[in-house]
């Protein structure tokens, strides 16, 4: 999967991948970041269509084809 994302959204991405998460913990690791860049970068993540939930609603990258 090749997609352009800001730097925000790039970590956030490579925090998913390493292990699916709850939204508000992806919340609580970013604390230090504005409420709106923090959502401009989950933003591009939703549109980029790689979210996927596992059966206790974590978010985790899906795979091409699933």
């Amino acid at each position: 999967m090749n997609i352009q994302t800001s730097p925000l959204a790039f970590a956030m991405l490579g925090e998913i991948r390493a292990r699916p998460q709850q939204f508000h913990e992806l919340v609580d690791a970013h604390r230090d970041v504005a409420w709106p860049e923090f959502l401009r970068a989950w933003g591009e993540l939703r549109g980029a269509g790689i979210l996927g939930r596992d059966d206790d609603g974590n978010y985790l990258i899906a795979e091409a084809g699933r």
